[in-house]
């Protein structure tokens, strides 16, 4: 039987429990309910770091990011490092990264559609990249495909002054809130969202039968400012929306923030659909790997909280789809961590990751082998840790609620080397919503301390050492060198 192709669908900030197969009931997400129907569906995938570069650099490098270096959205995944992708590009694979994947950092003077960027790409391991930086960050002067596209449509303009209606971190003017709901004004083809999806279906069709493929396909949302398409918002005018979690004074705009949210996902959903049709048309789709995840998810007003950065459910805890052959249909609770995705497609391939992925290959899960993974998932930004063990899950420092003066904007300048932030101890099982906090509780003293085990053992374990630096030549003192006279 030839490899398989293989599609790896990642989206921006996608919470685990805004899909249609939750008990929430109201998302909806037909084309991924189908892909979980004939395959498996993962009730504990969580985030390798609960913020854009990290999490994609573990992904990418199958390394954590104590390990990589790249533990901030500052931090630039270099040329040389080892990636899956690579691997599968030796095995006769070819690979193409079509929108989002955010191996460079998004600075004000980014091309992301310029040569020296596509070489970049190359030397990571991609042949070829069409690549969208999302979430309106062009309108900082940051180049991209879209951005591209609506120059030569002669809209850019007129686009970018509908972006400006939203503020961001980096931008001091009086605006909506990124979650507050606008909808989309333009045509339907001039969205990014569209221009991931159908640019893959075109991709997708052009490639020979006869060589197997690699498919990053980087969707740019959720991820705020949230821009619903108004036929899919139109699909949520009879459902009442939820409400946050431990949040007694949402803001008036929430509840139309998140249901704009479930649209932009059924957004997405409809071009997965286009892209999974064009696999079928090909006559492929029983030798074709598709896998659904996000990079991490978004609060929503849980906790008083939006976007992301934090330990807590809505943040790191992603949804998780995969189909395609020999993947039973299955739904299953094992502990997954997003950095043993690469070294999972790899199997898949039956090629060998490299020697420094720390991922475990989730093929005998997905496969309906097992239904153990692994004992405890792990999560990191920078100095702070998180370990959930399946039931109780320990925050060891918190980013998002570290309110310490001088560290400037706590999910890019945090140091490594301070103490941690306030700690917390929950039991998912009696408390799924993260409001009984049992760090500080005398009577979880002893569940304390076999959770801070746990999390001792995993950065031990994580720790890995660097086979790339020059140590250079050990000149051991002598009396003269230390005594000089």
């Amino acid at each position: 039987m030839p490899k398989p192709n293989i599609i790896f669908i990642l989206s921006d900030q996608h919470r685990w429990d805004f899909m249609g197969y939750e008990t929430n009931g109201i998302t909806h997400t037909p084309n991924l309910d189908k892909l979980a129907a004939r395959g498996v569906r993962a009730n504990n995938a969580y985030c390798p770091a609960p913020l854009c570069s990290p999490s994609r650099a573990a992904m990418a490098t199958g390394r954590y990011a104590m390990n990589s270096g790249c533990f901030t959205n500052l931090h630039k995944v270099p040329a040389s490092t080892p990636t899956f992708n690579k691997e599968l590009k030796k095995a006769g694979y070819t690979t193409m990264v079509i929108g989002k994947i955010h191996m460079e950092i998004h600075h004000y003077q980014s091309d992301l559609a310029s040569p020296a960027h596509k070489a970049y790409m190359k030397e990571l391991g991609w042949d070829d990249t069409f690549e969208v930086v999302g979430n309106g960050l062009w309108n900082t002067g940051i180049k991209d495909q879209y951005s591209k596209m609506l120059d030569q449509e002669g809209l850019k303009d007129q686009v970018l002054q509908y972006y400006n209606n939203w503020g961001y971190f980096m931008d001091k003017r009086v605006a909506m809130h990124p979650l507050q709901a606008q909808v989309w004004p333009f045509e339907e083809k001039y969205q990014e969202s569209y221009l991931i999806g159908k640019t893959a279906v075109n991709w997708i069709k052009e490639q020979p039968k006869d060589k197997p493929y690699f498919l990053h396909l980087g969707f740019t949302g959720p991820h705020s400012p949230t821009e619903p398409n108004q036929k899919f918002l139109d699909l949520y005018d009879v459902a009442d929306e939820t409400q946050p979690v431990d949040n007694e004074s949402p803001w008036d705009w929430l509840p139309e923030g998140r249901t704009g949210y479930r649209a932009m996902i059924t957004q997405i959903d409809h071009y997965i659909g286009d892209v999974i049709k064009a696999v079928e048309e090909r006559g492929e789709l029983d030798n074709t790997i598709i896998i659904y995840t996000s990079d991490h998810g978004e609060m929503m007003g849980d906790h008083g909280r939006t976007d992301k950065g934090s330990f807590y459910e809505g943040s790191a805890h992603v949804p998780f789809v995969a189909a395609g052959p020999g993947i039973q249909h299955k739904e299953t609770n094992a502990l997954i961590e997003l950095l043993d995705l690469g070294k999972s497609f790899c199997d898949f391939a039956g090629v060998e990751s490299h020697p420094l992925d720390q991922g475990e290959s989730l093929k005998p899960v997905l496969e309906g082998n097992t239904d153990y993974h692994r004992d405890t998932v792990f999560c990191e930004m920078g100095c702070d840790k998180m370990i959930f063990d399946g039931r109780y899950k320990l925050i060891y420092g918190e980013q998002t609620a570290d309110k310490r003066e001088g560290l400037g904007r706590i999910h890019l300048d945090k140091p490594v080397t301070i103490p941690r932030s306030p700690a917390a101890l929950f039991d998912l099982k009696e408390d799924p919503n993260e409001t009984n906090n049992l760090f500080d509780n005398p009577d979880y003293v002893q569940l304390k301390i076999e959770m801070l085990e746990k999390l001792l053992a995993r950065i031990n374990e994580n720790t890995q050492p660097s086979e790339f630096l020059d140590r250079g030549v050990y000149n051991p003192p002598t009396l003269e060198t230390a005594c000089p006279s």
